[in-house]
């Protein structure tokens, strides 16, 4: 049995999966079952395409127009490297497309609405980065702005392309940029000035100045919810966890909650998963 030599590493969106549904997480990161495209994934790729893309334009360029061609661009690509996503997403029908091209399109004009590209030099787009952090686990993510003021502030911009929740829902996306606030800080010895998460949907944004407390309190977030993952992997039982979201989840035919059945765990999945921590964590004793 063999198992990829690169250690696996936890992520804001697997740890967003494990916390909605452990067994999603299994079926997901373990399993590796396959799953369906979708209008919402393939909208946000692009309109995440256009924007990124943007920025290789001199500033007076970066207009809307030049965004949607950006945008356009995008889609050609996908569509050569992925030649039945339209049947997948429409059944071939080219009013749907057209209605999806167009609800990205409100996204980007949403935008320009809420900032001016001509007015912004971004020092890094969709930075990956990975670090090791002090409890011994790897962690990773792509950010998808970051912008440093000539006297060296750091603000993290994320785009989502969905519509802002309401207050009391805010704390996954909250977690999400901390998260990232915390692989900068890692891996470039720097507290970010700002956070900011910009809902394009109905043009809506989150601003948030993390601090030391918060890179702390995350730290020990990501460790408590490696330890349930841990926990759950060594014994082989990821439980299901019924909410709304089970309407529209890829894995309904192998969910007992929905009546299916659930495929023999992955024992090299479950391997794999556990490289994400260092087996150092457990021979110092330093998980806090």
């Amino acid at each position: 049995m063999s198992i990829s030599t690169r250690a696996a590493a936890l992520s804001p969106s697997r740890i967003g999966t494990f916390r909605n549904c452990p067994l999603q997480f299994r079926f997901q990161v373990i399993d590796k079952l396959p799953t369906k495209e979708s209008q919402v994934r393939q909208r946000g790729t692009l309109v995440h395409a256009a924007l990124e893309n943007l920025f290789d334009l001199p500033a007076q360029e970066r207009t809307f127009a030049a965004a949607d061609s950006k945008m356009g661009e995008a889609w050609d690509k996908t569509l050569n490297e992925k030649p039945d996503l339209l049947a997948e997403l429409f059944e071939e029908d080219k009013t749907e497309e057209n209605q999806f091209l167009e609800t990205a399109r409100q996204l980007l004009a949403n935008y320009f609405q809420m900032e001016n590209p001509d007015r912004l030099a971004p020092a890094h787009r969709e930075k990956y980065l990975r670090v090791t952090d002090k409890n011994h686990l790897h962690l990773h993510g792509y950010i998808d702005r970051v912008d440093i003021s000539p006297t060296g502030l750091v603000r993290i911009v994320d785009y989502k392309t969905g519509k802002a929740p309401a207050e009391r829902y805010i704390g996954p996306y909250q977690f999400q940029i901390r998260f990232y606030a915390l692989l900068w800080h890692l891996t470039q010895g720097q507290l970010p000035t700002r956070l900011q998460l910009l809902f394009l949907k109905n043009r809506q944004v989150y601003t948030y100045t993390p601090t030391p407390a918060d890179i702390d309190a995350t730290t020990e977030e990501i460790l408590a919810v490696w330890e349930q993952i841990s926990t759950q992997a060594h014994s082989g039982y990821f439980p299901p966890r019924r909410s709304p979201l089970c309407n529209w989840c890829d894995y309904r035919a192998y969910c007992p909650l929905m009546d299916g059945v659930a495929p023999e765990i992955s024992s090299e999945g479950v391997q794999q998963l556990l490289t994400a921590q260092e087996s150092s964590a457990a021979e110092t004793g330093n998980l806090s």
